[in-house]
């Protein structure tokens, strides 16, 4: 009688080896690799550079999805989603250019209670931070993001750079910096005002 992991004995001897060997990943996508070109008849080395280019986009979006995650997260008090998003070590800078915004946050902690304090008094969620024009660069387990931010609310503008790594639970943000501005201060100062802030709690 043999256990589950070890070959059957009425299997011949050299082929007991081959059934100990456990295929590599390496190996595995190779046989993909091959058992793809077979069926759609078209050259190992054309169907490998398709993989390789669908991989890339893989991480390209699963990249932008970060910068996405992340504005939900903020505006949305989602600190499981936020948390999902950085790195436990990350850091984070704040920037303002025409705005008093001048801040270093080292690790997630220290990020979170930094954005509830700013950016909600807690009470509940407020869509505040548009994102788009994102352009991504990936290099193996590291990638560099730059996307432009809108703040409807206070009519802020910024640009995020962001530098992501492949972790064992996906991409998450390692380094995060915003430059923003105030294209209306009059905004500002009618947004800080004690009688806007009451309208935004209701």
């Amino acid at each position: 009688m043999h256990s589950p992991m070890s070959p059957p004995t009425d299997v011949p001897r050299r082929d007991r080896r081959r059934i100990r060997a456990a295929p590599t990943p390496r190996t595995i996508r190779a046989l993909l690799v091959a058992l793809a070109a077979s069926l759609v008849g078209c050259e190992d080395a054309a169907l490998e550079k398709r993989i390789v280019a669908l991989e890339a986009e893989a991480d390209r979006q699963a990249v932008i999805r970060l910068i996405d995650q992340y504005a939900h997260a903020i505006d949305g008090l989602d600190d499981a989603l936020l948390e999902r998003t950085f790195a436990p070590d990350a850091v984070a800078t704040y920037k303002g250019l025409n705005y008093p915004m001048d801040v270093r946050l080292e690790g997630f902690p220290a990020i979170r209670d930094w954005l509830r304090a700013q950016l909600s008094d807690g009470s509940r969620p407020i869509p505040w931070h548009y994102m788009g024009t994102h352009l991504v660069d990936v290099v193996g387990d590291r990638a560099t993001l730059r996307t432009y931010q809108h703040n409807r609310t206070l009519a802020g503008v910024g640009l995020y750079t962001v530098e992501a790594r492949r972790t064992p639970a996906g991409w998450r943000i390692a380094r995060l910096h915003l430059d923003q501005g105030i294209l209306d201060p009059k905004m500002l100062e009618e947004v800080n005002t004690p009688e806007h802030q009451e309208r935004i709690r209701r």
